[in-house]
């Protein structure tokens, strides 16, 4: 049940990045690949933070 929560607030977080990044593209392919990086990056980091606070609100709650 822990990991079936989890997931959707992941799928919002990494959809919410790569829109943001996708409006910061301009009309070359070197911006393309750029922003694609960032938001890879930013995504990985946001899924590994988030996580991290929920595994310590799951441990306090008991869960």
């Amino acid at each position: 049940m822990v990991g079936l929560s989890k997931a959707p607030v992941f799928a919002f977080v990494i959809a919410v990045i790569g829109c943001l990044e996708g409006f910061k593209v301009s009309g070359s392919a070197q911006s393309v690949g750029a922003h694609t990086t960032s938001s890879v990056v930013q995504s990985i980091f946001m899924v590994i933070l988030i996580d991290a606070l929920a595994a310590l609100f799951f441990m306090e709650m008991g869960w």
